[in-house]
């Protein structure tokens, strides 16, 4: 859930404003209130929120002063200032120093809403842009790590953060022998789809031991892996060279080159690792090959964006964004060439299945993946290549429509369950969604989904139920009954209970106990 830091020396109007907030079916969740703007600045390095909704005018610290230092300190975090029509000369200042929107007192609940909407839209942007930002950065330490390792020039600030990222980690070297064993029908055009597949086999053991490291393409045939020294190390580089061996008919031997002290080290111990491994150096690689190795480490960034993407749109519960998002890179694969475009087919599907194993708890099936592998490369054609990507992203669909349905269940009857044991207790939707842990656009889709009937309604079809008992079966005051099950105004609960029920409380209760009992208090 996005989060929203409340500034307004106004206690109605901000208890107001965060009563709206907290009733209303968004994604935004007020994390804290503040009297003024010292308060404010506290709170906003403390809490982090994704926004901020200050006045103006406030004592000790106005809203423009507060929101020119949280600009300078926390450039990401979006700003709203309210004021009134006379401040307005101050709110036009408020926008070049970098708040998202202006909102003039009175305002209502939809302008509020209106302005929320906008906001998730840009903390969305934010978040993507910063996904991406981290996916290009991780991508250039990969080409510096590549430069250290065949003592190609790199850029010192780069080398200097992986030197504290890698401080005495393993260096272990993966070789494939031949591409074009005798028993398979590979040729030399197929290596870079065979590559980037072992690429990912050997990351797949990496993620199910829970192995932290970095590993990637060096040259054609050798892959590197960076990792701290473990047991499990030496099972994943097993378990790996006999999944390739078994899936593809490659075979693959591995070697640990040791520890290195430092980054400066590695050049050294990757010599000495392809010289066990029976490699002969090669003084200048050609050119292509070079770019073919940068292209499937572009690829493989690629594909953990598309995943933590992905994710990321199922967890917002932006489910049609996700399809179009995903259609749009099934389109971009196909105006590729052939061979391009079956690794970036590959790379697609691979980023649809680790996002099922990590979101779906999909079992990893490698006998099945290298019948789709072998599907993959018998397409003679771009038709061939984009039509075996649908079917790719048609397995994927399913796998998450039968997760959405099981876990929708599950979440709802879970969700039912708190709202029945806390319903006495204030309970927006926010808060319920969060004991399921989700987003609140989603779940109240799947609660009404599920249920047949909005959240709001159950929660009120759930009180009223609970009102009916206590009036039934004991003598407490209406007033008494309404403050019970979760509403402090009593003429709030009576105008409820009617409209559910189709009489007053106290007809109810007539109704119910139709003989007259002399210590009934109404």
């Amino acid at each position: 859930m996005n989060h929203i830091l409340l500034v307004e020396d106004e206690p109605l109007f901000r208890k107001g404003l965060a009563k709206m907030i907290t009733g209303s079916e968004t994604n935004w969740h007020v994390c804290g209130e503040a009297e003024n703007g010292q308060e404010a600045e506290i709170l906003i390095a403390e809490r982090l929120p994704d926004l901020v909704i200050t006045d103006i005018r406030m004592p000790l610290m106005d809203g423009l002063e507060l929101l020119k230092r949280s600009k300078l300190k926390f450039p990401h975090i979006e700003f709203i200032v309210i004021t009134g029509f006379q401040d307005f000369q101050y709110a036009q200042a408020a926008l070049r120093y970098g708040a998202m929107d202006l909102l003039i007192k009175p305002c209502g609940k939809q302008d509020i809403y209106d302005a929320l909407d906008k906001a998730e839209v840009r903390v969305l942007e934010k978040q993507a842009n910063l996904r991406k930002a981290e996916t290009e950065h991780a991508l250039l330490l990969e080409n510096t790590l590549r430069g250290l390792l065949l003592r190609f020039p790199y850029r010192a600030e780069l080398a200097a953060e992986l030197e504290i990222s890698l401080a005495n980690c393993q260096l272990i070297l993966f070789q494939i022998t031949d591409f074009m064993p005798s028993h398979k029908m590979y040729t030399k055009r197929d290596m870079p789809l065979l590559q980037f597949a072992v690429l990912n086999m050997i990351g797949e053991w990496l993620d199910m031991y829970h192995l932290k490291g970095k590993l990637l393409l060096i040259e054609n045939g050798q892959f590197a892996l960076l990792c701290q020294d473990s047991f499990e190390e030496k099972l994943v580089c097993e378990a790996a060279c006999e999944t390739v061996e078994r899936l593809l008919g490659l075979q693959m031997s591995s070697y640990c080159a040791g520890a290195a002290a430092g980054v400066q080290d590695l050049a050294d111990l990757y010599e000495a690792g392809r010289s066990m491994l029976g490699a002969t150096m090669i003084a200048a690689q050609d050119k292509n090959d070079v770019q073919v190795d940068k292209q499937l480490s572009t690829n493989r960034a690629q594909q953990q964006l598309i995943s933590t993407q992905t994710i990321a749109f199922i967890l917002a519960g932006q489910i049609e964004q996700m399809k179009l998002y995903l259609a749009q890179l099934m389109k971009d694969i196909y105006g590729l060439s052939i061979e391009n475009g079956k690794v970036e087919a590959l790379s697609f599907s691979f980023a649809l299945q680790e996002t099922a194993r990590k979101q779906f708890e999909m079992a990893y099936d490698p006998q099945l993946l290298t019948e789709r592998i072998a599907l993959l490369h018998a397409c003679g054609t771009n038709d061939e290549v984009s039509q075996w990507t649908g079917m790719e992203l048609d397995r994927f669909m399913s796998s998450f429509t039968a997760w959405q349905e099981k876990y929708s269940e599950n979440v709802v009857w879970k969700a039912a369950r708190y709202m029945e044991e806390h319903y006495a207790e204030q309970l927006p939707l926010q808060l319920v969604a969060s004991q399921v842990h989700l987003n609140a656009t989603y779940f109240s889709h799947l609660f009404k989904k599920e249920t047949g009937r909005s959240f709001v309604d159950y929660l009120i079809e759930l009180r009223m139920e609970k009102a009916k008992g206590l009036l039934a079966n004991t003598d407490m005051k209406i007033t008494e009954v309404s403050g019970v099950v979760g509403y402090d105004l009593p003429n709030y609960f009576a105008k409820l209970f009617k409209q559910t029920t189709g009489l007053s409380p106290k007809d109810y209760r007539k109704m119910v106990r139709p003989d007259p009992i002399s210590n009934v208090r109404n």
